[in-house]
């Protein structure tokens, strides 16, 4: 329960700081409403990493590119099913720590800062009633 609580204030105060930055692809109607995927706009990627990482950006790709090892019998829901693994129960590093890093390498200039606006509800949900903070997922697309 600790954890949600400080996940979800943590999470707060970054949606708060989001006012600041409206995206480009959708901005809220009235001024003073921040842009929030999921609670105030349209969510463009309701399945997380599935949405987004299509085409160039196909995440088999990106893994091949790392010579991670075939996952096809393994994973069916990303990233769900990635943290069979990928945690400390499974022995590598988390889930976490990794899309974290990926994702904001490159702090600005990051192309899922610059393109993508470095929202955390591209990855993120929150219900809006109790607050708690899930991360999106779904079936493979490969």
């Amino acid at each position: 329960m600790k954890r949600i609580l400080v996940a979800a204030i943590g999470l707060t105060a970054m949606l708060a700081s989001m006012q600041l930055v409206p995206m480009a692809s959708a901005i809220a109607a009235d001024a003073d409403i921040p842009t929030l995927p999921g609670i105030t706009s349209p969510d463009p990627y309701p399945e997380g990493c599935v949405s987004c990482h299509k085409g160039e950006l196909l995440l088999k790709t990106k893994l091949d590119a790392l010579k991670h090892r075939s996952i096809d019998d393994k994973v069916a829901v990303i990233p769900t099913d990635c943290k069979k693994c990928h945690s400390e129960a499974g022995g590598m590093d988390p889930m976490s720590n990794i899309a974290h890093s990926m994702h904001y390498a490159s702090g600005s200039k990051s192309d899922f800062v610059t393109k993508y606006n470095g929202s955390c509800l591209n990855c993120h949900q929150v219900a809006t009633g109790s607050g708690e903070v899930t991360v999106k997922s779904g079936k493979r697309n490969w």
